[in-house]
């Protein structure tokens, strides 16, 4: 028997793993008890939200990589849904191009080095923001229920959460904050 792996599922666990992590990330950063547990559990949803974000944005070459989504679940001809592009997301970001560009190089090359391979010269202090990932992760969440949507209005039988990019991140934060006090 072969296992189906649902491209679509997975895309959103990986957007969901990487909004849930930068949103811990902020909680606990911000908490006024540091005891050493919080810090690790901290470094964790930061390394969570890189890696999650790096399957979705990182390297072309990563199976789970939006790119690669359209081969695997094509936009309906006809539809009204733009295909996911960069330009959505510096829109969204409100950035240029080029600073999409050295970010991206930036979350690439942290979870290359200091993640996936533990270079000991990069210091984990001078890690990029979460800002710019979890807003391009929910604007790619947004784009992926759109593209339900539309397979809904052509007739397939999908289930579509309703839940809004708001309330998403107001339960991560709720979740966060019954633990972390």
């Amino acid at each position: 028997m072969k296992l189906v792996i649902d491209p679509i599922e997975v895309q959103f666990h990986l957007a969901h793993d990487c909004i849930r992590g930068c949103i811990y990330v902020e909680h606990i950063n911000n908490v006024s008890s540091k005891s050493r547990a919080w810090v690790s559990i901290s470094d964790m949803c930061y390394s969570e939200s890189v890696v999650s974000w790096n399957q979705i944005f990182g390297t072309n070459s990563q199976n789970a990589h939006w790119k690669k989504l359209l081969t695997a679940l094509p936009i309906p001809v006809g539809a009204d849904l733009e295909p996911f592009r960069m330009v959505m997301v510096t829109g969204r970001l409100n950035i240029t191009e080029g600073q999409w560009k050295r970010y991206h190089k930036e979350m690439v090359d942290f979870r290359n080095s200091r993640l996936a391979h533990f270079d000991f010269s990069i210091h984990y202090k001078d890690r990029p923001s979460l800002t710019w990932a979890l807003q391009s992760a929910c604007l790619y969440r947004e784009w992926l229920l759109e593209l339900l949507r539309v397979y809904k209005a052509q007739g397939h039988s999908i289930g579509i959460t309703e839940t809004t990019e708001e309330q998403m991140i107001q339960l991560f934060r709720n979740e966060i904050v019954a633990i972390c006090r």
